[in-house]
């Protein structure tokens, strides 16, 4: 009966959408899509992340309503929660996008370091290193600010106001700092040799540092799939003994305690304890 439910709550949503989606004008999309799509595409602008708007878009519908069915079969509370828990999926989804590209570029700052100091160390001077720094990394962050600097340059907008809007969207510690060295050395007209200096300093800092969350990442590697194992157990077993004995968990099926509080508190607990524990484990250099 749930199951039946829970389905004609989903097809009298989408039946909705389908009809405002009919009764736009010829030629035009709905205006309610066109401002996510909107909203979705400046996100990933602002997010510096390659995608289709579109897809935001059917995530958005699709996933409050898939969520919805799923924990209405269980208790009204859980379809609700599963609900509200759809509606922050994409975005969920597109700050780990950010996070996961902010880790591979952090990755590649010793590479932009080195070759900003053998393009210092030649004698040449800060646009040419940061063209030679261009020309050597292939991360598509670090490009697309040493592109943005360079072409600036080119506009006659002063090197140190270029660095500094850069370091203001750099949410990385190690990018950062290179940045942000990059942006004192010239705003103080520093000798490139000076600047080299600097940088050669900053290079030992650096690799410290991701060589420190390189082992850390590695030694808490155990503990992270302890908390994916841990996580996995308990709905694990729940679907055990819901396909062996399902008369055991009548308590859950059968009463307002087990359908309105057990199970909602229960999916609760399990998501504010995996967030928890991969926020404990998580360590950023």
């Amino acid at each position: 009966m749930d199951f039946v439910v829970a389905g004609c709550v989903s097809i009298a949503i989408l039946s909705l959408g389908l009809a405002v989606r009919r009764h736009a004008r010829p030629g035009r999309s709905t205006p309610l899509i066109e401002r996510l799509s909107s909203h979705y595409q400046r996100r990933l602008a602002a997010a510096r992340i390659v995608g289709n708007p579109g897809s935001y878009v059917a995530m958005t519908v699709i996933a409050p309503v898939v969520l919805l069915a799923i924990g209405w079969q269980q208790s009204p509370v859980l379809g609700i929660l599963g609900a509200g828990a759809g509606l922050i999926l994409p975005r969920l989804y597109l700050t780990w996008l950010v996070h996961s590209q902010a880790r591979r570029s952090e990755a590649g700052a010793p590479a932009l370091l080195q070759a900003i100091v053998a393009g210092l160390s030649a004698g040449n001077t800060y646009l040419e290193a940061l063209r030679h720094a261009r020309r050597a990394c292939n991360d598509p962050w670090i490009t697309e600010d040493l592109d943005f600097v360079i072409q600036r340059f080119i506009l006659n907008v002063p090197l140190c106001d270029s660095l500094r809007e850069v370091r203001a969207r750099i949410a990385t510690r190690n990018l950062g700092l290179i940045w942000e060295t990059l942006g004192i050395c010239d705003a103080n007209h520093l000798p490139t040799q000076a600047a080299r200096t600097l940088l050669v300093e900053l290079s030992s800092a650096v690799q410290f540092n991701l060589q420190l969350a390189n082992e850390v990442r590695a030694r808490s590697a155990g503990q992270r799939a302890q908390i994916w194992l841990l996580a996995v157990m308990v709905p694990g077993m729940y679907l055990y003994l819901r396909l062996v004995n399902p008369q055991l968990l009548s308590v859950l099926d059968e009463t307002m305690l087990g359908r309105f509080v057990l199970i909602p508190a229960a999916a609760v607990l399990e998501v504010t304890g995996i967030a928890l524990s991969l926020r404990i484990a998580r360590f950023e250099a």
